[in-house]
């Protein structure tokens, strides 16, 4: 690893790249490594994968796009997760899956947890039956690690934002980035 003074003059110095693309390499080659291990071998750990997922999403949601919250999710499935059939945009239930994450994150049990399921062996993303959401994380998990691979969506990030959008971009991570 960089001595820490040698990072941070590059990343106060260098253009928004240096920061945003360490963050992104980063999750790519080290968290990206763990959410993967959530779906291997009938050894699910599923409420690892929407945890480990969420905070990435709103990490770069808010970090890229000043986006917070249910809004800032939802931005981040569109732009980089969502498939081109309806049962792989995952965006259209964001809000019952940010909702469910912060259920597990923050009171574990909640009215939330009742319109939410899991089926692994459904060949769609995600499906509604009868008012209850199910998800597939295995689908989930891979549209959302595509994003990150070779050619993978995240990577098109500087086309989705102006110069002055980068700067502002470099400014928000960071300011967090010296914060802790």
């Amino acid at each position: 690893m960089e001595p820490l003074e040698n990072r941070i003059r590059r990343f106060q110095n260098g253009p928004p790249i240096e920061i945003i693309e360490t963050l992104l390499n980063s999750i790519a080659n080290f968290f990206n490594n763990e959410i993967r291990l959530t779906t291997n071998d009938d050894n699910y750990q599923t409420t690892l994968l929407f945890l480990g997922i969420h905070a990435v999403a709103l990490t770069i949601s808010e970090g890229l796009f000043n986006k917070t919250g249910s809004g800032g999710y939802k931005l981040f499935l569109e732009k980089f997760v969502d498939g081109n059939t309806p049962e792989t945009k995952f965006s259209e239930i964001a809000q019952y899956v940010h909702n469910w994450r912060n259920i597990l994150a923050h009171q574990w049990l909640g009215i939330g947890g009742y319109e939410i399921g899991y089926d692994y062996k459904t060949s769609n993303g995600w499906e509604n039956r009868d008012g209850i959401i199910f998800i597939n994380p295995e689908i989930y998990c891979d549209h959302y690690l595509r994003a990150f691979g070779s050619g993978g969506r995240i990577w098109d990030y500087k086309e989705m934002l102006t110069k002055e959008e980068l700067q502002k971009a470099k400014q928000r991570l960071l300011k967090k980035f010296l914060s802790k």
